[in-house]
């Protein structure tokens, strides 16, 4: 018997489970977990698109392009455009739109959508899809309009 915080207990200790509580520190840190920077884009509630922390841009899977950390963009390869920090959306160096602090993207001036707070996608005020998790910070907020403007032309599209 050993002696617990409130009197005397009967606790069994059998070999195998002290093995067991052993080898318990090893093997918790080996589960698999998502990487802290990696954003996961949902459209129509179906996974479209993930932004992985290094930048690589993967649709449905397939790795279709980058989004480097100074804000250009690379689609298959190919220099497309870029976000500034401002939030200027440029396609090779020609200015096709904006997102705000606030998460409000404009196309040539005109009210387009909105990635919330809290990772909602808005398009012309309904809903479109999330990204997860996001966009406390501007450069989120960047990475997923590049994303939408470069990956999928449907959202900036009539």
């Amino acid at each position: 018997m050993r002696r617990a915080p409130f009197g005397l207990v009967r606790v069994p200790w059998h070999p195998f489970a002290r093995v067991l509580l052993a080898l318990l520190p090893l093997v918790v840190p080996a589960w698999p977990t998502d990487a802290s920077g990696d954003i996961d884009v949902r459209r129509a509630g179906a996974s479209w698109a993930r932004i992985e922390d290094g930048g690589n841009v993967r649709i449905e899977g397939r790795l279709a392009g980058s989004i480097e950390e100074n804000g250009t963009v690379r689609v298959a390869g190919r220099l497309e455009g870029e976000v500034d920090e401002d939030g200027t959306i440029r396609q090779h160096g020609r200015i096709v739109g904006h997102v705000e602090k606030d998460g409000t993207i404009r196309a040539a001036g005109t009210l387009l959508g909105r990635i919330e707070k809290d990772g909602t996608i808005r398009r012309q005020g309904a809903l479109w899809g999330s990204a997860s998790p996001c966009c406390p910070r501007l450069q989120d907020v960047r990475r997923v309009a590049a994303l939408l403007f470069f990956f999928d032309r449907g959202y900036f599209g009539p």
